[in-house]
């Protein structure tokens, strides 16, 4: 993606996790990264595209998928999300019970809980997408740069010909570095997948190995 103007917001540095480096712990056979040795993460609570309030609580004990996307997004995201919904329809009876799916946006000026709405329910899309309606005087989202933080989320926002993205909405993009994270039963990220590498079969794979 061709990176335009200038960058005004660095909100968190990329996450390098190197399997095999950071411990003895025994690496398991996955299919996706090996988040070795297993991290855990802050609950955070957040709103889901009804306007509810959602805490990551309510998923605990289950397998959980967890892809950061945005709806303005014009390549990869479309893909990841008809990744997850395939992974959804796969799962059968699992899904709902043994397994959730979480989309979190990486572009809460945009995404609204009104906008996720009609994003997921345009492409059928049967799963949680979070969202903050917490904003600070700097227009900033701190609910949400925990959450960033929390799973190693790298994201920039960039005007475009120098004009305010918070008062010119059309006029940014973002861009953000990150892949879809399989948290265990147990509430650690275990599994990373990187966006342009997902293989669906092997990500279910993966799934299942958790289960």
């Amino acid at each position: 993606m061709k990176i335009p103007a200038r960058v005004v917001a660095i909100f968190i540095i990329p996450m390098m996790v190197i399997p095999g480096c950071l411990s003895n712990t025994e690496i398991d056979d996955y299919y996706g990264d090996d988040i070795n040795p297993p991290l855990a993460f802050q609950s955070f609570e957040l709103v889901d595209q009804n306007n509810n309030s959602f805490s990551s609580e309510s998923f605990a004990g289950k397998v959980v998928v967890i892809a950061f996307l945005f709806t303005n997004c014009p390549d990869i995201c479309p893909i990841v999300s008809a990744n997850l919904a395939y992974i959804a329809k796969e799962l059968g009876t699992d899904y709902g019970t043994e397994v959730e799916i979480l989309s979190i946006t990486v572009d809460p000026w945009r995404d609204t809980w009104e906008i996720l709405a009609d994003y997921s329910e345009g492409r059928n899309l049967n799963w949680t997408h979070l969202t903050s309606n917490t904003i600070d005087e700097n227009d900033r989202y701190p609910e949400l740069e925990a959450v960033w933080g929390d799973f190693g989320v790298g994201l920039s926002v960039v005007e475009a010909n120098g004009t305010s993205a918070r008062h010119h909405p059309a006029a940014y993009e973002v861009d953000h570095s990150t892949g879809t994270i399989i948290i265990d039963r147990s509430g650690n990220q275990r599994i990373w997948w990187g966006d342009l590498d997902w293989a669906p079969e092997l990500v279910l794979q993966d799934i299942r190995a958790l289960m």
